[in-house]
């Protein structure tokens, strides 16, 4: 039986990612485009033959009647739209940050668990197939010892340092902790901004306690970040070391895997397999679909990307 689906906010992520996605699953039915531009949502709509083409989020609700909603509508009207949602019974997926303050954040994760819905962040880097296959590769050797996430980007945001790291480091952060856990202490944190309170670069340590993914109970695991908003190319690139082995992912698209005294073991993806795929798109998807009868096993749950949100409110300028 597919799922009534419904999309609110229809700009570049939504038509670039969740509406090439969800049109092509049998696993949904989209039963309503919701976006502040009607002529957008004909359009868009049109495109994608989706009967249902509201202007406002009640009627959406009201008259489409979705199960669960998708929303990709700018991050300051998050928490207004996932509570309006929320209380009208809807499961939720939206996109990350759940919002800019750590507070509006925790009312919406709380205010889930009060109604027994899902609501899902959309952390897509848990579901990034080599992300995923060098979390396992280092388990099964018994957990790192280093690791280092960097992300860079050749162009300044427009907006202030807050706003570039909750859009865009948080991505790194979450991924750490996701590979560390959330037992974690900032050990050190510096960063540059600009006169205009842009993010120039940024970086950091984080330590995981008490063998978090380390070799041993006894050890402590450590993560360095790093973002540099006017490199010389965009690139993202993580590594991890311990063990007796290493891992190291560039870009989400190729990986090696070494082991003391073995020959390196590169990966790469099939000329056939997506972009959609390769970034974890596709699987972060299946599994907010699959979550929605049981909440409780989903990942990326609100209240457990939390810590996530947590971490930038450390980093934030004063």
């Amino acid at each position: 039986m597919k799922r009534k689906i419904g999309i609110i906010g229809l700009g570049d992520i939504a038509q670039k990612v969740y509406l090439p996605l969800l049109s092509a699953s049998e696993k949904v039915d989209i039963v309503g485009l919701s976006s502040r531009s009607m002529s957008t949502v004909d359009r868009i709509g049109a495109q994608y033959r989706i009967a249902g083409r509201y202007a406002s989020l009640t009627d959406l609700l009201r008259q489409a009647k979705p199960e669960a909603v998708f929303v990709h509508s700018p991050t300051e009207t998050h928490e207004t739209i996932v509570t309006t949602c929320l209380k009208e019974g809807v499961h939720v997926y939206v996109d990350k940050p759940l919002a800019y303050d750590i507070e509006a954040s925790e009312r919406m994760a709380a205010y889930a668990a009060e109604r027994g819905l899902l609501l899902a962040v959309g952390f897509n880097r848990r579901f990034a197939p080599l992300y995923v296959q060098a979390k396992r590769w280092m388990e099964e050797g018994g957990g790192f010892d280093l690791a280092t996430a960097a992300k860079h980007r050749t162009k300044l945001q427009s907006r202030r340092a807050k706003h570039t790291l909750y859009d865009d480091l948080i991505h790194m952060l979450d991924l750490l902790l996701w590979l560390g856990g959330d037992a974690f202490d900032v050990a050190s944190y510096r960063q540059r901004i600009d006169h205009e309170g842009r993010l120039l670069f940024g970086a950091g340590t984080l330590t995981f306690g008490h063998g978090a993914s380390a070799a041993s109970s006894q050890d402590t695991a450590v993560a360095q970040f790093s973002m540099v908003r006017q490199a010389g190319a965009d690139l993202e690139q993580l590594e991890l070391h311990g063990s007796g082995r290493s891992a190291e992912v560039l870009n989400m698209d190729t990986a090696v895997w070494r082991k003391a005294g073995g020959s390196p073991q590169e990966q790469t993806f099939g000329s056939w397999d997506s972009i959609l795929y390769r970034r974890g798109f596709a699987d972060t998807v299946d599994h907010f679909l699959e979550c929605i009868a049981d909440p409780s096993r989903c990942t990326i749950r609100a209240d457990r990307t939390l810590p996530a949100h947590r971490l930038v409110e450390k980093l934030l300028p004063e």
